[in-house]
């Protein structure tokens, strides 16, 4: 569960207007984000264990494309454990975390999120020997935290929670196959006007993604509003010649979803 309080929010702007006053550049991510999240770890930035692919400018700020390639597949033995996602200069830079587990055969994760203005994406992996694996992109995008809602918000509500499951292409060799989950959810950021009314929205988002396969815990995926409206994640799995995959769904209001799908392969 992604949550900023008060205190979180006032120091990121104290920070902002400091770097203002001093005419200096204050790096959010060595003055904040890392201290809060990595205090003790070693991140190190190291090509060989992950790759972050991002457009280097976004064509539309509020639906970024990121992708994560793993360089090694998930074993028993070895495996990538964690996957944290962040955007240093969102409202809310923590964009997920990702809890990954060896039953997805390749820790590659594709998801679409917001960018608010110029910034770093990060990815960092961590391995279940607990390393930490860093990679960062510089993205130029802007104003995707504020982009207009819905024209006709209602509407979007009435489909809210409703999910979609498929997978894409044919099996690998390693016996694994892309599949593509898609929610409805508006995923509000607090910071967007209703385009009927002009009022600005209150924040509500998707929090909690749990996916199973065979009642096998492929992956959960912890967000927050940085991730675009109507979340999409695209993963690996194994499907083992067919079976039932069952996704739980929880948003920041208490609202809670679950749907079995069905897959053959």
């Amino acid at each position: 569960m992604i949550r900023f309080t008060l205190p979180v929010v006032l120091a990121l702007t104290v920070l902002a207007t400091s770097a203002g006053a001093n005419q200096s550049e204050i790096s959010t991510w060595d003055t904040f984000l890392k201290p809060k999240y990595f205090p003790d770890a070693e991140l190190i930035e190291d090509g060989n264990v992950i790759e972050l692919k991002t457009p280097y400018r976004a064509e539309d700020a509020s639906v970024t494309p990121v992708s994560i390639t793993a360089a090694f597949p998930q074993s028993e033995s070895r495996y990538i454990e964690k996957i944290y996602m962040f955007v240093d200069e969102n409202p809310q830079p923590l964009v997920g975390l990702f809890h990954l587990t060896p039953e997805m055969g390749r820790a590659d994760l594709a998801m679409r999120v917001r960018v608010d203005k110029y910034t770093n994406v990060r990815a960092i992996a961590v391995l279940n020997n607990g390393e930490h694996y860093m990679q960062t992109n510089f993205v130029k995008a802007q104003g995707g935290c504020s982009a207009p809602l819905a024209a006709d918000f209602a509407a979007a509500m009435e489909t809210l929670g409703a999910m979609k499951f498929r997978t894409m292409g044919e099996a690998n060799d390693d016996n694994t196959i892309v599949g593509q989950f898609m929610l409805s959810h508006p995923n509000v950021t607090g910071m967007q006007k209703d385009q009927k009314t002009q009022l600005i929205r209150p924040a509500h988002y998707v929090e909690t993604v749990k996916i199973y396969y065979n009642d096998k815990h492929v992956m959960t995926a912890e967000t927050g509003f940085s991730i675009s409206a109507d979340p999409s994640f695209r993963f690996f799995f194994r499907p083992e010649g067919g079976g039932e995959l069952r996704a739980e769904v929880s948003d920041s209001k208490g609202n809670a979803w679950e749907q079995v799908f069905t897959v053959d392969t």
